[in-house]
């Protein structure tokens, strides 16, 4: 046992008050010998105890320094034969030994099918009727999964009735808890009768640390809908978990219930305070939990969500990626204080662009940029952790000026992550965003009104100015690759068109990208790589391992790309546009496009011609350059392409019906029979006659 710090002065004190009473007594010699040999006898008796207790020794066993090699290979022997003497004491130990012995050849996946099926005969002639004697050992449970695994239906079920009214126990075990995860998988019939014996016992299993992951799995995994709610309504109050209903007990006609509807809440903030505030555990996973959490949050009333946020702050950032949980964030940012909001976003950190990347939790970040009044903390603990420039290499291979903007390339390449982007940059833009998503938003709106300050317009424009220059500094390095993006192009779009800054180079940029012809582009594309790949081949590997900084696309050039051909034709529109500034930017693309096509015109015109089916992107691109350009750059095109165009021969050997993309209906099929061929409205047709994009570009040509 360690000593106290003040031992000593203890001891002294003590000593000191012994002193005292040994002058005022006097000395009794049979009474000091009475008790000394009284606490001699104490000791001995420790000490024999003490000795019972530990390991015995082998008779005549010499210090292990002083054996031979045939000795220590006999005193081996000798341990392993006691070993097995101890073994052999558990009623148990036969049959263990020899299922062992089968089970060791049975998990080996060289089996055919036949010997699998003549091991598990023998194995369950050892086993059965003695399931329950060998569940909660780490050998013999591998034993008892590995049957269910390989058995066949008869034979799995009759493992799992052997074990009915154990799997409560089995739940608690660190080993027997598998057994159930392989019951839940493989016994689709035993499936309700197990989770039925967890009627009534959720809570205490759910706090489990064990049993806690075996309720999380049959709910979320194998659970059916009434089974869910049986499971879940046991944190409505304990009748709940007492009295089982046939009926489905919806939550919401509960709640319609006024008395029922507060007695359900009492329980609910009971039980999940108790749950968070338990030190060391993670709910990270318990999407049970989550579910509770959500219809406190759904139906608690505006004070005791607030005193729920204490309990629940430090589990946010843990939980945001179910559904469940990210409504539990929003709920939880919106109705947070200003200190309670700083320290959830504090929470965040090295994760944010993780989270901007997820189905449900980017909408958590989503919410933060509506309702935070402190756009600075936004800055420094969002923005900046996705903007910020990381060395895609190791510190021996790069230098400073390697450094990129990997986390925004991931964010605004990815599905989930690009949204948070188009958020910052044009809210809430009906194109990129579900009537279902803005609704969801909205309905932070009024809560937001209570709790925050700052007008949501300044707001906005404040995050726009903050995230702006690290998005088209970004465009403007990638230009080539994002605009043949799918996720990404939109992206580049409304970084044009709603970021502020200086936005020139990032136009050139992408005008400069179709400077060359297709053949030129392949073959550019071409040397680079090779040049990378041998001068440069340690740093490649090293860069592409850190940075994964855009989806692969195929090389195509970008005006043959349907989706970089659609978004230089949008940047082109974008010279019709009401707001003065925008308009200004389609004009100054329109003239840096044609600077940089002009040599190649006629190319691009005969490589329409060609295949006038395929290449209507490209031929519509080159049109809105025709009809939005300035009279001095309309003239110089129809002057350089005057004498091609009579001796142009268009292409059209497949039928332009079967190929429209636009106002199209998918072909219906009725019964077995063949697609009925789409029906097209003639009255859109130009003279009732279909025109591809390049025979629109020449009949302007010509007039």
């Amino acid at each position: 046992m360690a000593k106290s710090k003040n031992y000593k002065k203890e001891l002294n004190k003590e000593e000191f008050v012994d002193d005292m009473d040994y002058e005022n007594k006097e000395y009794n010699e049979d009474e000091y010998d009475e008790e000394a040999l009284e606490g001699k006898e104490e000791m001995e008796e420790e000490n024999e105890e003490e000795n019972k207790s530990k390991k015995p020794r082998l008779e005549n066993q010499p210090i292990k320094s002083q054996l031979t090699p045939e000795q220590k290979a006999a005193n081996r022997q000798a341990q392993k034969q006691l070993k097995n003497e101890r073994k052999a004491q558990n009623p148990s130990y036969e049959i263990i030994s020899e299922a062992k012995e089968i089970w060791e050849t049975l998990r080996l996946k060289r089996n055919t099918k036949d010997e699998r099926k003549q091991l598990m005969e023998r194995l369950m002639k050892i086993i059965r009727g003695r399931v329950q004697e060998i569940i909660f050992k780490h050998d013999s449970s591998r034993i008892i999964q590995c049957a269910i695994k390989y058995g066949n239906q008869s034979q799995r079920s009759e493992i799992a009735k052997e074990l009915k009214g154990k799997y409560v126990e089995l739940s608690k075990s660190i080993y027997g808890r598998f057994i159930i995860s392989r019951v839940l998988a493989y016994c689709t019939e035993e499936r309700a009768s197990v989770i039925s014996e967890f009627y009534g016992k959720v809570l205490k299993l759910i706090k489990h640390k064990e049993a806690s992951l075996i309720i999380e799995e049959a709910y979320s995994q194998y659970a059916n809908a009434a089974q869910r709610t049986a499971l879940i309504e046991e944190f409505y109050g304990p009748e709940f978990a007492l009295f089982k209903s046939s009926e489905n007990r919806n939550i919401e006609k509960l709640m319609e219930q006024p008395i029922k509807k507060e007695s359900i809440l009492k329980h609910l903030q009971h039980t999940l305070s108790s749950i968070l505030g338990k030190g060391g555990w993670d709910i990270t996973t318990h999407t049970i939990v989550h579910r509770a959490l959500m219809e406190y949050f759904q139906y608690a009333d505006e004070h005791s969500i607030q005193s729920m946020i204490e309990f629940v702050k430090d589990h946010i950032v843990h939980i945001l990626h179910t559904r469940e949980g990210a409504y539990v964030a929003r709920k939880a940012i919106l109705y947070g204080t200003p200190k309670e909001r700083k320290y959830i976003i504090k929470t965040f950190k090295s994760y944010v662009a993780k989270i901007a990347c997820e189905q449900y939790g980017h909408t958590v970040l989503l919410t933060i940029f509506d309702c935070v009044d402190d756009t600075t903390l936004i800055q420094k603990s969002i923005l900046s952790e996705i903007t910020k420039k990381v060395k895609p290499t190791t510190t021996i291979i790069g230098t400073e000026e390697d450094a990129e903007n990997v986390g925004l390339i991931n964010v605004i390449t990815n599905r989930w992550g690009s949204r948070v982007a188009l958020y910052l940059l044009s809210h809430r833009e009906g194109k990129y965003f579900s009537p279902s998503d803005i609704k969801l938003l909205e309905e932070g709106d009024a809560i937001r009104e209570k709790t925050s300050k700052k007008d949501p317009e300044i707001r906005r424009k404040e995050l726009l100015k903050a995230f702006s220059p690290a998005m088209i500094e970004i465009c403007t390095k990638y230009a080539e690759q994002l605009i043949r993006d799918r996720i990404s192009s939109p992206v580049v779009f409304e970084t044009i068109r709603c970021a502020e800054g200086e936005k020139d180079k990032l136009i050139k940029a992408i005008a400069n990208v179709t400077k060359s012809t297709i053949e030129e582009f392949k073959e550019s594309h071409k040397e680079e790589k090779e040049e990378d790949e041998y001068f440069n081949a340690i740093k490649k590997l090293a860069a592409e391992k850190a940075e994964a900084k855009y989806v692969e696309i195929e090389n195509e050039h970008p005006l043959v790309n349907r989706i970089s051909n659609q978004l230089i034709k949008n940047i082109i529109m974008l010279s019709n546009s009401e707001n003065e500034e925008t308009q200004k930017l389609g004009k100054t693309f329109i003239n840096a496009l044609y600077e940089n096509i002009k040599e190649n015109l006629t190319y691009w015109v005969k490589h329409c011609a060609k295949d006038a089916i395929h290449t209507s992107g490209t031929a519509y691109a080159l049109l809105a350059l025709l009809e939005n350009a300035d009279d001095k750059v309309t003239k110089e095109i129809k002057s350089s392409l005057k004498s091609v165009i009579s001796k142009l021969k268009i292409n059209k050997e497949n039928k332009a019906p079967n190929n429209i993309n636009n106002n199209m209906k998918k072909r219906k099929r009725n019964g077995g029979g063949k697609a009925q061929k789409p029906k097209i409205d003639k009255t859109k047709l130009d003279g009732g006659e279909y025109l591809t994009g390049i025979e629109k570009l020449i009949k302007i040509l010509k007039n």
